[in-house]
């Protein structure tokens, strides 16, 4: 009996398996209109809200509510891009009348963070892409599934078994089949018309011939103001543009120079160490990206290239698809060698799937070894908008990070390096009450111990360094002395890109300025026997474009005389 009931249910789950087949096959084009009318992604276009959907009319759309709908001859196939935006985005852009969209401010910023739209724009398709493949798998299972069942169904209610015998009924099968497909094809053409994105220009269009020789070439506007504002926002933007590409190149010029000049002070790990190069809050600047690669190719070429490029959040200005780019020029920094890094309060899960995408390890909060060095670190808790405020990810904060983090290093091998965004994620690690009270207070040795390990206020640290940014400053480091004879450098990091720490619509940094403020960052030295850090060496770049390279410090005791880290 068991061995019949067997032999029953395998045959019915071949059936089912051939009615799936058919089923998905049938309902392919309904699949496909399913997925095309439900592709929705909310994302930025810099601060302003957008929603993109999917145009079947063979172009894309910039829809700007009442005042008017801009129409791009852009599109794969029938498919093209709707992009409907929500006001400017900014706290000072009133109402989100048009008119804000090329106020002077406005166009600063948009210059500044789409200065090769191009790239801009492949990051948001890919996004749009990757939603209606996953829209399609979905809806190609649910009615393969559904009408599997429904077709078994009817095939146990149906005598199809005598069909077997005559080719006439098995040609009214086939026959049946392509009408069901016929129908499901009409239906799917039904739909997609009746759609939003079945919908093209409802009356007579104007040429954009100020788009002429960009991206959008060929485009039109159903809105005449639309038309008479791109006109001189255009040329705006052309002017900001070139005048952005000449600050910045000038700026690059110096600093090259610079940096050229003063290649021989930069220092190399000595015998039996090993080099990572610190980076925090580079917020996509392009002129830094350079620099800092520039910097790690000049150590590669005199064999003095370190073995990792750590990264402590904030690489990006606002988390948004088209910042992909930068993550992965950031990711390019350091050539052949590995990054590790965590997202800062700027970064969205976008960015950290694209920071990943670029080949990143991307940290979360257990201890990865990477270039041959144990690095522990999780992305910021927090997130915050450009011009907006900050908000939780979650139900943790930034103390409840600390204590996290400071449990992992503790129950598992000490790791070399901590890697946290804010300073009140650090303090928490420490175990300290202000790391900020911490660090502004008078200094002492880097290389002799105290009498006393207790006297700076910090128990012993269960890592060889900790590191954190997010207050673009210039802080001396600290080194905090453990009772077991080893030691912690607390770093606070400065912003790498030069980018002002809070932005307004009137005071901000984008992707294209020079350095607002000071850039600099660290290359740090770790013995490869005990894990602790040995020096570091401190990059600065000022407004000016002019570089300083300073001496090496050391830190610590002698390498081959302080204990070992504790292992567990």
């Amino acid at each position: 009996m068991r061995e019949q009931a067997v032999r029953v249910m395998l045959r019915v789950l071949r059936r089912y398996a051939v009615c799936v087949v058919v089923a998905g096959v049938i309902g392919l084009p309904l699949s496909l209109s399913w997925a095309v009318t439900h592709t929705e992604v909310d994302e930025k276009i810099g601060t302003s809200p957008t929603t993109f959907t999917l145009s079947t009319q063979g172009h894309s759309e910039v829809r700007l509510g009442i005042a008017g709908t801009v129409y791009v001859p852009s599109s794969r196939g029938p498919l093209g891009v709707v992009a409907t935006i929500d006001g400017p985005g900014d706290p000072g852009a009133g109402n989100g009348d048009l008119a804000n969209y090329v106020r002077p401010e406005m166009l600063e910023l948009y210059t500044g963070l789409f200065h090769d739209p191009e790239d801009a724009v492949a990051e948001y398709v890919d996004l749009v892409t990757a939603e209606l493949r996953h829209q399609l798998v979905v809806s190609v299972l649910v009615v393969a599934l559904v009408g599997g069942l429904g077709l078994l169904a009817l095939s146990e209610l149906l005598p199809l078994r005598s069909l077997r015998a005559s080719r006439r009924d098995a040609l009214r099968v086939v026959v049946a089949g392509v009408l069901a497909l016929g129908m499901t094809g009409g239906l799917a053409v039904v739909q997609l018309r009746g759609s939003e994105g079945g919908r093209g220009p409802t009356e007579g269009t104007y040429a954009l011939t100020a788009l002429d020789g960009s991206l959008a070439e060929g485009a039109t506007t159903d809105s005449p103001v639309v038309r008479a504002l791109l006109s001189g926002a255009v040329e705006k933007a052309q002017k900001l543009v070139s005048r952005q590409d000449a600050a910045e190149r000038a700026y690059r010029e110096v600093a090259l120079s610079d940096l050229e000049q003063q290649s021989g002070l930069m220092e190399g790990p000595r015998d039996g160490e090993r080099a990572v190069m610190m980076q925090s809050d580079m917020h996509c600047s392009a002129t830094m990206i350079r620099l800092q690669r520039q910097v790690f190719a000049q150590l590669s070429e005199a064999d003095k290239a370190p073995s990792l490029l750590a990264i402590a959040g904030d690489l990006t200005t606002n988390g948004t698809a088209a910042e992909g780019t930068c993550i992965a020029d950031e990711a390019s920094i350091s050539g052949d060698a590995p990054v590790a890094a965590i997202g800062g309060n700027h970064e969205s899960s976008v960015s950290e799937e694209q920071m990943a995408d670029a080949g990143m390890k991307v940290l979360d909060g257990q201890t990865e070894e990477v270039g041959g060095v144990r690095v522990l670190g999780d992305s910021d808790p927090s997130r915050t908008e450009l011009f907006g405020g900050s908000s939780l990810r979650g139900d943790e904060g930034q103390d409840g990070q600390g204590r996290r983090l400071r449990e992992v290093a503790s129950e598992e091998d000490r790791p070399d390096l901590v890697l946290v965004h804010e300073a009140y994620a650090a303090q928490a690690f420490l175990d300290i009450e202000s790391v900020d009270s911490l660090v502004q207070s008078p200094t002492t040795s880097p290389t002799v111990p105290p009498a006393d390990p207790d006297d700076d206020g910090v128990g012993d640290v269960p890592a060889g360094a900790v590191f954190y940014g997010h207050w673009h400053r210039s802080i001396e480091p600290r080194v905090l002395w453990n009772s077991d004879g080893t030691w912690t450098l607390l770093m606070e990091l400065d912003t790498t890109g030069g980018a002002i720490d809070t932005p307004t619509i009137n005071n901000f940094s984008t992707p294209w300025s020079r350095p607002q403020q000071e850039a600099s960052f660290p290359v740090v030295f770790l013995d490869d026997d005990t894990r602790l850090v040995t020096g570091y060496q401190l990059y600065r770049f000022a407004t000016d474009g002019t570089v300083t390279v300073e001496p090496r410090v050391d830190v610590g005791g002698v390498p081959g005389e302080a204990a070992a880290a504790p292992q567990d």
